[in-house]
């Protein structure tokens, strides 16, 4: 049984996504209670929300009660039998994660369930204007991650992305075809856009422009995971859909950054996509934040924090003005509705700004209340200049023409097409390591800072089983979360090591005098309490890497600190010194062979 329910801030249902088991079960309860007439089990029609709201209605208030008055919402609740639930959090959404497995690995789900809800929709969660599109894709997006990649594909144990190595004369061929598409996007008045090519759900290449804003480790495997989902024999050639990648965390713009994505399927198993990015990226960035600013403020006021009132407001009136004078920069491009919108924003926001000032003066009860019940309407017109501002793709018109560029790609690397499949499928072997490396018969190499992994195929018949391997990449998780970042174990058969390092931008390792685990436990990050360490290993779930580089670092730029993982897995009979040289000379090897600029 596995499913995701999202209530709005009403309560009412306005996403669910339920696998058969558990709608079945749900049925169950739901007669059983009276809510359903007896028979209904067996029926195949959809169940009515009403049904959901009131089965789950009071975990749901009894969560908002927790949050609102105690701050101090439930994480997860676990059952009988091992059904479980996990909660969530969006701009005032409520996300209830159910499932009949570890309460761990329902919260790593709702993590990616957050994260793509937050890439099909951007600011505007569940809003009528999003439209069926943007449902449907994260619907396919999340039984796509769950139904098949999650337990099965080792580049989604990892929230990294799998690089297919070819030589340096084909890998050049492939950059200037790829550059000469973004050229052509220019000339077609696309100044901002990217292009990736997938060989068998392998990265081969991404190109893009000098003014589009760089691409993060989580948008890769999203692109990658929503290629995969929209994959059917019944899918057409060439789709676009609409999507708001993240971009990279230490850029001013980043967060939000609407683009269409192109999706060409090729010759030979190869995935050509060309996105397009079209909103005003400073403008966008300005209004995507005043949504968790905003949200910020009314969580305070839920909460009767009156100390805490005064620095909430300050920081929404600096990103409303932000937002203000980023959309009078906009003036000369704003059409009418644009200008109408802007305007009702604006008034609302000052009789806001004037209710606030009266209050700070006497901290008057009424006011506050008038002050709450302002803000749900000024919240609706934060969403209608979200929808104007950054919904808007009518700009790009030259769509049509994406699938020509597409075929010109194709034909260019036709005759590398069967090399590249078949290329894509022998990828790395641990056979190529054996003699260098006696008794290793496994390894993942990460670059954490471009999201890019290196690591032999999984095949039927491997040595390890699937489930060592997901095993052993928890139990390294669950170190790190404890502030350990080199790790060793073994069990009857294997010797498992995991290593996580820190570089600069010319290669030299970088160590940190913080004691991570001291700080870990100070701060209660390893059970989840911490409010500024980072909690969760991942790229989906969360920019992980980048809050620990800059935890570790706080005098540099995370962007200017890279860090790596290394998983090894050899046979039992190898002592902790040989492994420890193994993965040293390991990482040497790979820099040597694959070299910086592909992992």
């Amino acid at each position: 049984m596995n499913g995701l329910i999202v209530f709005n801030s009403a309560s009412d249902v306005v996403y669910r996504c339920l696998n058969s088991p558990l709608t079945q079960k749900i049925r169950n309860v739901a007669v059983a209670q009276g809510l359903l007439p007896a028979g209904e089990q067996e029926s195949e029609s959809p169940l009515d929300s009403n049904i959901l709201l009131q089965i789950f209605s009071p975990i749901v208030g009894s969560q908002r009660i927790m949050q609102c008055q105690f701050d101090n919402a439930y994480s997860s609740l676990q059952c009988e039998q091992g059904f479980n639930l996990v909660f969530g959090e969006l701009l005032g959404f409520t996300f209830l994660k159910i499932g009949h497995i570890p309460v761990e690995q329902l919260g790593r789900q709702m993590g990616v369930a957050i994260t793509l809800t937050r890439y099909c929709y951007g600011a505007n969660l569940f809003a009528a204007q999003a439209g069926a599109m943007q449902q449907e894709l994260l619907t396919q997006c999340l039984d796509c991650y769950e139904s098949l990649l999650g337990e099965e594909d080792q580049a989604y144990l990892l929230e990294a992305m799998p690089k297919l190595l070819v030589n340096a004369e084909l890998k050049r061929t492939i950059h200037l075809t790829l550059d000469a598409t973004l050229e052509h996007l220019r000339q077609l008045g696309l100044p901002r856009a990217h292009a990736l090519l997938f060989v068998s759900h392998k990265l081969l290449a991404v190109n893009s422009t000098g003014q589009a804003l760089p691409l993060s480790a989580a948008d890769l495997l999203f692109l990658s995971l929503m290629s995969r989902a929209m994959q059917s024999p019944k899918s057409p050639a060439q789709r676009a859909v609409a999507v708001f990648l993240q971009g990279v965390s230490h850029d001013v713009n980043s967060g939000c950054v609407p683009s269409i994505v192109h999706i060409s399927r090729l010759h030979g198993n190869q995935v050509l996509l060309q996105i397009i990015e079209y909103a005003n990226m400073p403008l966008t960035s300005c209004i995507y934040d005043s949504f968790f600013v905003l949200q910020k403020i009314i969580s305070v006021q839920h909460q009767g924090d009156s100390d805490a009132l005064k620095p909430a407001y300050e920081n929404l009136e600096s990103f409303v003005g932000q937002t203000l004078t980023a959309l009078k920069r906009y003036a000369k491009q704003r059409p009418e509705d644009m200008e109408n919108c802007y305007k009702k924003f604006a008034t609302k926001w000052e009789n806001l700004r004037k209710m606030y000032a009266e209050y700070f003066k006497n901290f008057e009860r009424e006011m506050l209340v008038r002050i709450e019940s302002n803000l749900p309407s000024f919240g609706e017109e934060l969403k209608q200049l979200f929808t104007l501002a950054c919904c808007d793709s009518s700009s790009v018109h030259e769509l049509d023409q994406l699938a020509d560029t597409a075929a010109n790609v194709e034909a260019k690397l036709l005759e590398f097409a069967e090399f590249l499949a078949v290329k894509a499928t022998r990828n790395l072997s641990i056979d190529a390591y054996l003699e260098d490396f006696p008794g290793l018969v496994h390894f993942m190499y990460v670059n954490r800072s471009s999201g890019h992994m290196l690591a032999p195929d999984l095949r039927p018949n491997q040595l390890v089983p699937k489930t060592k391997l997901w095993s052993m990449v928890e139990i390294a998780r669950s170190y790190l979360k404890k502030g350990q970042t080199t790790v060793m174990w073994k069990d009857k058969a294997f010797h498992y090591s995991y290593f996580l390092w820190f570089e600069d931008q010319s290669g030299s390792t970088l160590s940190t005098s913080m004691d991570l685990q001291q700080h870990f436990l100070a701060t209660g990050a390893a059970s989840g309490n911490g409010t500024k360490s980072p909690t969760e290993p991942g790229a989906l779930t969360m920019d992980y890497y980048h809050d620990l580089a800059e935890l570790c670092f706080p005098k540099i730029s995370p962007g200017k600190v890279r860090v790596y993982e290394l998983y090894c897995i050899h046979l039992g009979l190898v002592t902790a010194t040989c492994a420890v040289e193994h993965a040293r000379r390991l990482v040497a090897t790979i820099s040597d062979v694959v070299g910086e600029e592909t992992l």
